[in-house]
């Protein structure tokens, strides 16, 4: 079993042992490359952030370069498309709809972590960095 400090390849090979068919991309680097070589044939990667780049402290969050192996791409056959849901008016309004929808009856939760206090906010902001929670941070009011 991989460990917490586990390289995020090791760890996501562990998760799908098959390998990938598809991947919503929030962050890149490191994560983006580790699933290009998880990838099963003909797998399709829509690429809608680059968390990896905005969260840098060596960057101003302008870019997110990633090393990727477009030899893998192309013998896999894979798919890359990037997506922004500014290109699609309506989307969101849909989106918010559906999602609230699945919410209220149960058909799926949203994994969060909550911290009591605006005064622990940079504290829960270090922790989301980190990995230290999984899914959203909500910090109480």
């Amino acid at each position: 079993m991989a460990g917490p400090r586990a390289s995020f390849a090791a760890q996501l090979a562990e998760a799908a042992p098959d390998g990938i068919d598809v991947l919503l991309d929030t962050v890149g680097g490191e994560q983006l490359a580790a699933a290009v070589g998880a990838a099963r044939h003909g797998a399709r990667f829509a690429l809608v952030g680059a968390l990896d780049g905005q969260l840098s402290a060596r960057r101003a969050g302008g870019s997110a370069p990633v090393e990727i192996d477009s030899f893998r791409i192309v013998v896999k056959g894979l798919s890359l498309r990037g997506y922004s849901g500014t290109d699609h008016p309506g989307v969101e309004e849909e989106w918010n709809g559906r999602f609230g929808a699945w919410l209220r009856s149960g058909e799926i939760t949203f994994p969060h972590a909550r911290v009591p206090g605006i005064d622990r906010a940079p504290q829960a902001l270090q922790e989301l960095f980190e990995g230290r929670h999984f899914g959203a941070v909500v910090v109480e009011l």
